[in-house]
């Protein structure tokens, strides 16, 4: 396989502005010619080239005219083609690169750091610059990936270490309060004529303490809420639909079983207050 451009010339005199150049104009003869641009780089069209072709050579030219400037101490002409590539670097998957491509040229640049020209002193701040772009990208998509494995976490933990299991306890000393008579409970119980919607709401207070939790259904799905009020200011709010990515059915299935148990204890102690009653 033969190149019929030469990317790099190795003349002395030209080789900063053509190496890039050349580097620049592969990349418009992608955008140009689609997959035939490869016509105008290799001889050999009927061989194996295809076996041999890199696909992944997007930003290969530029790091090799980089590397080219950067050994021959053509730091202008280094940065230039990094400009070029910029698009390129910006893409996720070549963050490491970018870091890794803008250290380069850091490196070198500081290695000479007492001897620096003012134009080389102002490519060591861009370079720095990028590099901290660079850098402060990969952290980005590190604390991403972070989150999210911290949210799986957070879904497979035991009940008590999370919404549910908070949900849960407050439903308890609520039920509880309505057993020993210090909360009290009402409840109501809705459904449509056509069948299509239906809901179970309740109301336990005690004193400024209001805790309202409600379930229902219809056509489009369902929902629950869970609110705790004090006086006039809200403590705690809950409201989920099933559209919603953070509906949970293990939630609306507590609310459903607490609304039952709550209007149970509810009965129960006005049958004890019943039984209390003379005959």
């Amino acid at each position: 396989m033969k190149n019929n451009r030469n990317i790099y010339n190795q003349s002395n005199s030209q080789v900063d502005g053509k190496s890039l150049q050349a580097s620049q104009q592969l990349q418009t003869d992608k955008q140009t010619y689609g997959s035939e641009y490869i016509h105008l780089y290799v001889d050999d069209i009927e061989g194996d080239w295809l076996e041999n072709w890199d696909w992944e050579d997007d930003l290969r030219d530029y790091i090799d005219a980089f590397n080219h400037h950067c050994q021959n101490r053509n730091y202008q002409f280094a940065i230039d083609t990094l400009n070029a590539c910029d698009e390129q670097l910006k893409h996720p998957e070549n963050y490491q690169k970018s870091v890794d491509l803008y250290r380069q040229l850091v490196g070198l640049l500081e290695l000479k750091i007492i001897n620096l020209s003012r134009m080389e002193q102002e490519i060591l701040l861009k370079a720095k610059e990028r590099l901290a772009l660079a850098n402060s990208l990969i952290e980005q998509v590190n604390q991403q990936d972070k989150d999210a494995k911290e949210k799986i976490i957070m879904n497979i933990i035991e009940p008590e270490g999370n919404r549910i299991g908070y949900m849960k306890k407050l439903l308890d000393k609520v039920h509880n309060g309505v057993v020993r008579k210090t909360w009290k409970f009402e409840c109501s119980v809705y459904e449509d004529d056509t069948d299509t919607f239906s809901s179970k709401v309740g109301k336990a207070n005690s004193g400024e303490f209001v805790v309202k939790l409600g379930i229902w259904d219809d056509v489009f799905g369902g929902g629950y809420y869970l609110n705790i009020e004090n006086g006039s200011e809200e403590k705690e709010k809950v409201d989920e639909r099933t559209e919603s990515p953070t509906f949970s059915v293990d939630e609306y299935k507590l609310i459903k079983e607490y609304l039952k148990k709550l209007d149970a204890a509810k009965w129960q102690t006005k049958s004890v207050d019943l039984d209390a009653l003379p005959e």
